[in-house]
């Protein structure tokens, strides 16, 4: 088994094969499907005060290939040659691929969004959000679609969904998101810069004046440019990080309005 394929392993110590499909992928006509962003998942959710989560088990593994797909997703093992069945990871197809399906099956339930593999379910009352959920499972039954209860919540007045918090208010910041940011020493090359601005990139809309914030932080970044960490660079960093301390409860779109 070559080092691209080497097998990796899960936080909970489960192992996942891995293959390196860089020749298939070049060969991969992408699908005409585009995944949603959360501010479009998040459109129809004002009023709503009780959320639940599913995560579909295994992702991809769950959709499955026909022969000549599967043969093309062969890989050497000193065992032998083996091939998946189901749709791997690392194909660059597989995520709209995967999106387009579940929206497929859950589409046209109201109260229900999904991204990849992490529907979302809400409701602005409990009896509704019963029914909803009902309908959400009879058609996960109906295609065979599998369900980690692990990662499941059900019935939630706050919910942790893509790296945010969703609630009656609004939108909100993960914690946890915040304090990895706030947690991060200052970095000591480019590479350490652009992880941090990934990192807040994804918070832009709870950050005020966000491309004027970083300007200094993304003038080291050009090509031309020699790293050096001055104190206003240091500055502009605990700036943002200080915003992060108190973002604000971004409210759902109200139609009315």
């Amino acid at each position: 088994m070559g080092k691209s394929h080497d097998p990796c392993t899960k936080p909970k110590g489960d192992i996942r094969i891995c293959i390196d499909p860089q020749q298939l992928n070049k060969a991969i006509k992408r699908e005409h499907f585009q995944l949603p962003t959360l501010e479009e998942l998040i459109m129809e959710m004002k009023g709503a005060r009780f959320f639940t989560k599913l995560d579909a088990s295994t992702g991809f593994w769950q959709i499955p290939l026909d022969e000549p797909s599967s043969k093309l997703c062969t890989f050497a093992t000193p065992f032998g040659r083996y091939r998946f069945q189901r749709l791997p990871f690392g194909i660059k197809s597989a995520p709209e691929v995967f999106q387009k399906i579940i929206h497929r099956h859950f589409g046209d339930l109201p109260g229900v969004v999904n991204y990849e593999d992490d529907i979302c379910v809400w409701s602005s009352t409990l009896e509704e959000h019963k029914v909803r959920l009902r309908k959400v499972l009879q058609r996960a039954q109906e295609c065979k679609l599998k369900f980690n209860k692990a990662k499941c919540d059900f019935a939630k007045p706050t919910l942790q969904y893509l790296g945010h918090i969703l609630s009656h208010d609004g939108l909100k910041v993960d914690g946890s998101k915040v304090s990895a940011i706030k947690n991060m020493p200052s970095p000591q090359n480019k590479k350490d810069l652009m992880r941090f601005l990934g990192m807040v990139t994804y918070l832009t809309k709870f950050i005020p004046n966000m491309s004027e914030a970083t300007g200094p932080l993304r003038e080291l970044l050009a090509k031309d440019s020699e790293w050096q960490w001055l104190p206003n660079h240091e500055e502009a960093t605990m700036k943002i990080k200080g915003v992060l301390s108190n973002t604000p409860v971004l409210a759902y779109f109200d139609v009315d309005c």
